[in-house]
């Protein structure tokens, strides 16, 4: 890195741009908030790192109308450029492209980037609690299924919140309300054929609660509706709205068998 870019901080922002792969300024300046005396010390200044990022050709910066963030206004947001890439992981990889991303798939990304940022908010409130946060492709999970064909579970992100009394764990699904809820019912199975294999329980002792987190409410009405009817194990998956990830956080999720860590500590079989 350039004598200029020496401070610790560009490093920070270089991995949480690795990891998220864009997030916008308001959201970098939640995640390195300890650093400064205040929210507005913490835009400010990020502000000010990003673009000295931008000038030395490791981020690029997109200008696009991201619906339902900032209230529809056009927020800066940020992605590795190949140059910073290479900075972050120190070597080199395939050519970053994140402007030719397209624009759903970019508000999907920044709505994970924003699931992120809320579970890390949240444990900080919580004495002596730790946040462990996979994002994909490390959250995938390959396993046989009922034929010995090999296949790949792909959540958007695994959780795992722990103290000296529990060890809370959650796959994320993070709903955009564009899919036909016909496919989120696939996905389900996916992961009732994924918890049938038992692999996930042998190697971490119980099968993780699966959060379906949806926008509003009408879909989260929509979406436990078409859960209810499909006949799948009713206690295996939640749906909820972000504002409510961190009652879960901070209370646990619903008791199952398959997810009972703060009680018995009983892996599910079946």
């Amino acid at each position: 890195m350039t004598a200029s870019l020496d401070h610790p901080i560009y490093q920070e922002l270089l991995a949480h741009l690795l990891e998220l792969r864009f997030a916008t300024t308001e959201q970098l300046a939640r995640l390195t908030r300890e650093h400064y005396g205040s929210s507005r010390s913490a835009r400010r200044q990020t502000m000010r790192h990003l673009s000295k990022l931008e000038q030395h050709g490791q981020l690029l910066r997109l200008e696009r109308r991201i619906g339902g963030w900032q209230h529809g206004s056009t927020p800066s947001i940020w992605a590795l450029t190949t140059t910073g890439h290479r900075q972050a992981t120190g070597h080199s990889g395939t050519r970053q492209r994140p402007n030719l991303i397209s624009t759903t798939f970019l508000e999907h990304l920044l709505a994970i980037a924003e699931t992120r940022i809320i579970a890390n908010e949240t444990i900080q409130q919580i004495p002596g609690a730790e946040l462990r946060v996979e994002t994909e492709p490390a959250c995938w999970r390959n396993y046989l299924g009922p034929h010995g064909e090999r296949l790949t579970l792909r959540p958007d992100l695994l959780m795992s919140v722990t103290t000296t009394e529990y060890l809370d764990r959650y796959f994320i699904e993070v709903d955009r309300a564009t899919e036909n809820p016909a496919r989120v019912i696939a996905k389900c199975r996916q992961y009732v054929r994924y918890r049938r294999s038992g692999a996930e329980q042998r190697s971490s002792g119980a099968f993780p609660a699966v959060l379906w987190i949806v926008p509003t409410a009408k879909r989260r009405t929509q979406l436990r509706a078409h859960l209810e009817a499909a006949e799948l194990p009713q206690d295996m998956f939640t749906v909820l709205t972000l504002d409510e990830l961190p009652e879960i956080i901070r209370d646990g999720p619903p008791l199952t068998k398959q997810n009972n860590t703060r009680k018995e500590n009983t892996p599910y079989e079946t």
